[in-house]
């Protein structure tokens, strides 16, 4: 696979997405029609990755590829033992919690956490489907095909810019300033370098991709308080040096690399 193939997939993207930017914001208004937990209509854009990178697939490798690819989304047993599943599951709610901290350290006036144990598995029911459906498009197909012509690094910066920028349409429809929207896309293109590690590392496991992106969704929604004290400043802060030790821990080239493994014995980044 060349790099030059990944581009029909964010062109594909990008259009699918149109009519929910255009269209959304129109219904809401004229309709009346509301997402839960404060999502915009467009919000439903995330079928888009999911039916674009179906779409190349069939193109390229038909029914069968398709199939492939569909059959690694549950695939568990892909990822190298169940801590890499723990890690994707607790990584950003640990990381959310470090910046509650933080903000309290600094002053800042914040409710109390009030976590609705009933909501989580509704919450994370949700977004695993709207995990599976990005990280199909964002993971399995863009971020895989670029790593063959670039480091793993710079194939999640790339990924992670197109990502941040295709979410600030919906971002400043739900009245986000510039400044928030500036920061939390600083947090999206951390996300996805994390994301790309723990697939990586894992053994190339679409599955944990997965799980990583609806542990960041549930957490940010649900802590402290239904994502009512959420700065993405501060997350990106937090998240900034902990990306950064991962990078070097586990190597730009393929972020699969163990730093302090025997020669020969580190495993690789997986094939697309």
């Amino acid at each position: 696979m060349t790099a030059q193939r990944v581009l029909p997939f964010f062109l594909l993207t990008l259009v699918f997405a149109l009519p929910f930017w255009v269209f959304g914001p129109a219904a809401e208004r004229w309709l009346d029609l509301a997402l839960p937990i404060r999502l915009p209509l467009s919000a439903l854009m995330i079928v888009c990755p999911f039916a674009a990178a179906l779409i190349v697939t069939a193109r390229e490798r038909g029914g069968t590829g398709v199939r492939a690819l569909l059959a690694r989304i549950g695939d568990w047993r892909v990822a190298r033992g169940p801590l890499w599943i723990a890690a994707a599951a607790t990584l950003m709610p640990a990381a959310l919690a470090l910046s509650w901290v933080a903000m309290v350290l600094a002053g800042r006036p914040l409710p109390e956490p009030a976590i609705d144990l009933a909501a989580i598995p509704v919450f994370l029911a949700l977004f695993l489907v709207s995990g599976t459906l990005e990280e199909v498009g964002w993971q399995a197909v863009a971020s895989e095909r670029l790593q063959t012509r670039m480091s793993a690094l710079a194939a999640a910066l790339a990924v992670g810019g197109f990502w941040s920028a295709w979410h600030i349409v919906p971002y400043l429809q739900t009245g986000n300033g510039v400044v928030w929207v500036a920061w939390h896309c600083a947090v999206t293109v951390l996300l996805r370098v994390l994301t790309l590690w723990l697939a990586n590392a894992s053994g190339g496991s679409l599955f944990v991709a997965i799980v990583f992106h609806a542990f960041c969704n549930v957490a940010y929604f649900l802590f402290p308080n239904y994502g009512s004290a959420y700065d993405p400043m501060t997350a990106a802060l937090v998240l900034a040096p902990l990306t950064a030790l991962v990078v070097w821990l586990w190597g730009p080239q393929t972020l699969a690399r163990w730093r302090f493994a025997r020669s020969g014995h580190g495993p690789g980044r997986p094939s697309s």
